[in-house]
């Protein structure tokens, strides 16, 4: 071999090798960068292992909101389906050993009807931060009593317990003597905690539009069940257009009937405490609520006169 040929050759290697480093650097960088992902906290990856923060706040969250509202309505469309060891696979086991409730006795034990029962929350507190999640919630039912006489029978301050694990999977513990539900959560003993039935806790997202038919067909409701409370929810601008309670009561008809909407547009305002909608309905009317957590808002309306 000449002195050239042994030179190209030597210089060939040393580029394959140079070439060779830099694949084995970039491959070990990827790698180390993909197992950095992994433990973030910004990462998807679900952990397994449980994480409990115990300190309380409100819950904030729509889509969470909803979630829970949702896994609550679906325990009361097992109820109403008479479907006994669906209902008791999902309540708390705790519960269940607690008041000796089994399949042939879980209606007597917890006074369960048939009647379709429509929850509605009003507020949530729970431990944020962690992976087994305990939700308090305060709410209301609307039970379509079916007969005679048809008839919606409103039963308030009612009080669940739903509990989340690192599944997803979830039970349900109704909650008795709860004056102060924050304060009630507060001294709650959290716990880690497994579950063992074909529960799923869902989250979707819930659109803007959603929400404010919500909220609307909510209050619309509350009105006949609840006249006191829908009066307080009214914002300050509408409350002037009433005398007193009374008069709000003798209104409720027509606010019904123009509350029943088809909705051509909504603006938002996001401000620091609250989120302002304003709707504005297929009459031209305007509502506007302004919303302070999901659920919790006053509302107002501006009805076009002779429509």
């Amino acid at each position: 071999m000449t002195k050239n040929n042994q030179k190209f050759v030597i210089v060939l290697i040393l580029i394959l090798l140079i070439l060779t480093s830099i694949i084995a650097i970039f491959v070990s960088l990827n790698i180390k960068d993909d197992n950095d992902d992994s433990n973030t906290p910004n990462s998807n990856i679900p952990s397994s292992e449980p994480i409990i923060n115990k300190e309380i706040s409100r819950l904030k969250d729509t889509d969470e909101y909803f979630a829970v509202q949702s896994a609550i309505n679906s325990f009361y469309d097992k109820v109403s389906a008479n479907e006994k060891s669906e209902i008791v696979s999902l309540l708390d086991s705790n519960y269940v050993i607690e008041n000796n409730i089994t399949n042939d006795n879980v209606f007597e034990k917890m006074n369960l009807s048939t009647s379709f029962i429509n929850f509605i929350v009003e507020e949530i507190y729970y431990n944020d931060n962690s992976n087994i999640t305990y939700y308090f919630v305060k709410g209301y039912e609307n039970e379509y009593l079916m007969g005679e006489d048809e008839y919606v029978k409103y039963n308030k301050n009612l009080f669940y317990l739903l509990v989340v694990d690192t599944n997803k999977h979830y039970v349900i513990k109704p909650l008795n003597n709860v004056n102060n539900l924050e304060e009630f959560a507060n001294n709650y003993d959290i716990n880690v905690v497994t579950i063992n039935n074909d529960s799923k806790f869902k989250k979707r997202e819930i659109t803007e539009e959603k929400k404010v038919t919500s909220y609307i067909t909510n209050y619309t409701n509350l009105i006949y069940s609840d006249s006191d409370k829908a009066y307080k929810m009214l914002d300050d601008n509408t409350k002037k257009n009433y005398l007193n309670l009374d008069s709000f009561i003798n209104d409720i008809d027509n606010i019904s009937d123009r509350l029943f909407i088809k909705i051509w547009s909504i603006n938002t305002q996001e401000n620091e405490d609250n989120i302002v909608y304003k709707v504005q309905n297929h009459n031209g009317d305007t509502i506007t609520i302004t919303e302070y957590y999901p659920n919790d808002y006053k509302i107002g309306f501006n009805f076009i006169e002779g429509e």
